[in-house]
């Protein structure tokens, strides 16, 4: 078998295993990164089978208006998750570490990731629903908020996730730096999640454009909320 294709089919194999194993085994997974136990392979395997994810659900979204914002957003849906990730992440460990922490980059990297991962696969879960409604429905607005509805109870799911996980990293007992890293650990996912939706709001068009035309970037004015605020009044009307 020539190198490529060897290489080719190893992916294919690891991301499999990866989703599986979050899936069904999430506990051994979990346990492995708590343990030291290969963690850039780990954190390897989770990046390619979370960007793999992403990228799926952003083509089927960009397929609202066509081939080229399909495209867009293999690359931008990934790029949303990942970035927000690479912001938030060291204020929560640099601050954590200040209180105790004795976890390494490397965990807290891996523990991230596996919460990301969670959110990936969950929208490939909505893939199918989202692809029928793209088929069946011709009303952008309805099918916007309809992705934004996934994309809140995926976000939901995979934040909850991510507080359990690193909860659990953190030292048992109900002492004082306990107590004070836990506040941490639920004011940084309110950061996480604030980051994210403006994120989302600069990374945008996502699902193309009313007026039905390819772009990759729109002009950056208003933010998220009020236009989610305004897309609702629109579909009551």
């Amino acid at each position: 078998m020539p190198h490529y294709l060897f290489n080719n089919l190893n992916n294919q194999i690891t991301t499999m295993t990866t989703l599986v194993n979050l899936l069904q085994h999430k506990g051994n997974s979990i346990n492995g990164i708590t343990t030291n136990d290969n963690l850039k392979r780990r954190i390897t395997d989770l990046l390619i089978t979370s960007t793999i994810a992403f990228a799926a659900y952003g083509f089927i979204i960009g397929l609202q208006q066509g081939i080229l914002q399909a495209m867009a957003g293999m690359v931008k849906l990934p790029m949303l998750y990942l970035l927000t990730l690479m912001i938030c992440l060291p204020t929560y460990f640099i601050f954590d570490s200040f209180l105790g922490s004795k976890s390494n980059i490397l965990q807290t990297v891996a523990l991230a990731l596996t919460g990301i991962t969670i959110t990936s696969i969950l929208l490939v879960g909505f893939a199918p629903v989202t692809l029928f409604f793209l088929l069946t429905m011709n009303n952008y607005v309805a099918f916007k908020l309809l992705n934004v509805l996934f994309f809140a109870i995926s976000g939901f799911i995979g934040a909850r996730q991510l507080y359990v996980l690193l909860l659990g990293e953190l030292e048992e007992g109900n002492g004082k730096n306990f107590v004070r890293r836990k506040k941490l650990l639920r004011l940084w996912l309110l950061l996480y999640a604030f980051v994210g939706t403006q994120m989302a709001w600069t990374l945008r068009p996502f699902f193309g454009v009313q007026e039905g035309k390819f772009i990759f970037f729109q002009e950056i004015r208003g933010n998220f909320y009020t236009n989610l605020l305004h897309n609702l009044i629109e579909i009551i009307k």
